[in-house]
């Protein structure tokens, strides 16, 4: 669920760009296209095991990732505490490689499967990310996805479903009720951010995950064109709803998946 009730003193964590290409083998086509698909072993040790509580997650300073292919790096919003004499970080807001899928959203549908795609595979190979974030009264902690060295395009995602956001949203849980009507909506937005980290205004693209009653996408992948949002430095994604009370209100989880992220280089 969205921990609205502390307020955090959140810093971004700057990922070290390295030279590795991290088994993402890329390249570009014709024009000059690359896809991070997340496959291979660096990717596969950055899988939280459990998904939620784990040590990638929760007892490291920073979680981070960076593709040289592509150019694209993330690194979580964390903050820390003291429990018996080990020291947690919350992640607030991720972007956390993830080989979990489950099609059974009541089985899976709490923050112990935090990482679960719901669906019966990857929208390519065996591994995605999960996102997790939103922006509120409380503070902007929405996952970021940065070029390391220069702006270029993010032509497309892929999105996909969580069976714990899913469960909430038909089920609700002991924070939030069921979004039984069908005028609300959930909808995942990107913003774009300049290379001081300012959004650049009328940037927006959305995509819903949960409207007219039902999971809006059905189960499955579904392809989000980015292109519109020109050439970026950084992309922040945020999950809100419509309902009452605004994102300070919002207490359902804003989580969804991410796969197959297409570049284009000039």
């Amino acid at each position: 669920m969205k921990k609205i009730f502390m307020i955090l003193a959140l810093g971004a964590m700057v990922a070290a760009c390295s030279p590795e290409n991290n088994g993402n083998e890329g390249g570009g086509d014709e024009k000059n296209r690359v896809t991070l698909d997340f496959e291979g072993d660096y990717w596969s040790s950055l899988i939280d095991n459990p998904q939620y509580g784990g040590d990638l997650l929760y007892k490291g300073e920073t979680y981070s990732w960076y593709d040289e292919a592509t150019d694209l790096e993330h690194a979580n919003i964390a903050s820390g505490y003291e429990w018996e004499g080990v020291y947690y970080y919350t992640a607030s807001a991720f972007m956390a490689v993830s080989n979990y899928l489950s099609t059974d959203y009541a089985e899976n549908g709490s923050s112990a499967a935090q990482l679960t795609v719901y669906g019966s595979a990857m929208h390519s190979g065996s591994n995605c990310v999960i996102c997790n974030g939103y922006k509120s009264s409380y503070g902007d902690n929405r996952p970021t996805l940065s070029f390391c060295n220069e702006a270029a395009y993010i032509e497309s995602v892929w999105v996909a479903n969580t069976p714990y956001f899913y469960n909430v949203a038909l089920n609700g849980n002991d924070f939030a009720k069921p979004l039984a009507t069908e005028s609300v909506w959930v909808r995942a937005t990107g913003y774009t951010l300049d290379a001081e980290g300012n959004e650049v205004e009328g940037s927006a693209l959305d995509f819903y995950l949960y409207k007219d009653g039902a999971d809006a996408l059905n189960g499955g992948w579904k392809r989000w064109d980015l292109s519109s949002l020109g050439k970026v430095n950084k992309v922040k994604f945020d999950v809100q709803w419509n309902g009452e009370g605004g994102a300070d209100a919002f207490m359902h989880p804003a989580y969804f998946a991410l796969d197959d992220i297409t570049v284009v280089k000039e």
